[in-house]
């Protein structure tokens, strides 16, 4: 096998994976509305998600917990509808699937020590999308992940700011956005950019 054919498969395997990433597309705008409804019904009815001393830890685990059984269904019958699965699929998955442990994980440390977990959340999905984006050569999803990263370093420096509008502002741009840019962008446009020695 020569130089060219092996960059021809390469490019390949990325273009067969964009083409598999629109139920990503879909995941990144139904948690992006999950946790954007959420912080918005929280920030305008804090009396009723505060209600009690656990109430709060009760919405933002179990709605969270409820829309991961369903984006699991979701991404297994994709699975099965597209009846393979490329090396990049499963980095991408992987990916993923870490970032969710990551997130139980974050989530149950921030209970315990009574912290509020959203910029430690958002800077752990910020670094994932934009591992995917430059996987998957689609660069919606990277500027997404940048622009999400620096907007939560400045809350660092800015620790007076609302955090639930802070996850609104944050998930819009790094989620919302390219996650409907990858979901209605055509797989025949995806650019792809061959590799080469430098």
């Amino acid at each position: 096998m020569n130089k060219e054919e092996q960059i021809n498969i390469i490019n390949e395997a990325i273009k067969q994976t964009k083409t598999n990433l629109k139920p990503m597309g879909y995941n990144l705008i139904f948690w992006s509305v999950v946790v954007i409804s959420m912080s918005l019904f929280h920030y305008f009815f804090p009396q009723i998600v505060q209600y009690s001393y656990y109430s709060s830890t009760i919405y933002w685990v179990s709605i969270p917990l409820l829309g991961m059984i369903y984006t699991t269904y979701y991404n297994i019958k994709s699975g099965i509808k597209i009846g393979y699965e490329t090396q990049l699929d499963r980095v991408i998955r992987i990916i993923w699937g870490v970032f969710g442990l990551a997130w139980i994980f974050t989530v149950g440390i921030s209970l315990l020590y009574k912290m509020n977990p959203v910029q430690d959340i958002l800077f752990l999905l910020a670094i994932v999308l934009i591992m995917t984006g430059l996987i998957v050569k689609f660069h919606n999803i990277t500027i997404g992940g940048i622009g999400l990263l620096i907007f939560t370093v400045y809350t660092y420096y800015n620790p007076g700011l609302n955090l639930l509008l802070v996850n609104v502002i944050g998930i819009s741009f790094g989620m919302l956005i390219p996650g409907l840019s990858l979901y209605f962008h055509k797989s025949d446009n995806f650019p792809l950019h061959y590799y080469k020695d430098e």
